[in-house]
């Protein structure tokens, strides 16, 4: 991504991640956004140049079809982590995003990494459906009750 693809997909990314977090009532609506820019600063501090961070567009048949934000766990060097997964809308329902996860893997193992994990907010089994077909598997469940 250059400079201004990179400012578009935070400015979309921080407010979707935002209504997440708001949907799974883990943010207020009045500061969650505020949040989701103060996580994505602090995940990347250089913007796209922030070293062991790989933004990348996703480009079928010439068309930019979507994103994906994969960077390096430092507490576990060989392992990769999706911060960001996004198929645009007019281009869901055709499979692009198990082909995307597939090659997303293929890029990983080529940059060293033998293991990839990501985060799936509660409820979007359409997601879970997409890594499942990619043979992701569950490895922990968290819940939560308010009292």
């Amino acid at each position: 991504m250059d400079s201004k693809e990179f400012k578009t997909y935070c400015e979309s990314s921080i407010k979707k991640y935002a209504q997440e977090k708001i949907r799974v009532a883990t943010w207020s609506s009045a500061t969650a956004e505020k949040q989701a820019a103060a996580e994505f600063q602090r995940l990347l501090p250089q913007g796209a140049a922030t070293p062991a961070n790989y933004l990348l567009k996703i480009i079928m048949s010439a068309d930019v079809v979507g994103n994906l934000w994969l960077a390096r766990v430092t507490q576990e060097p060989a392992t990769a982590y999706i911060y960001d997964f996004e198929i645009l809308p007019a281009f869901q329902n055709q499979g692009l995003g198990t082909q995307a996860i597939n090659l997303s893997c293929k890029f990983a193992q080529q940059h060293g990494f033998t293991k990839i994990r990501l985060h799936v907010f509660g409820g979007n089994q359409r997601a879970v459906h997409v890594y499942q077909k990619a043979n992701f598997v569950t490895t922990d469940i968290m819940m939560e009750r308010k009292l």
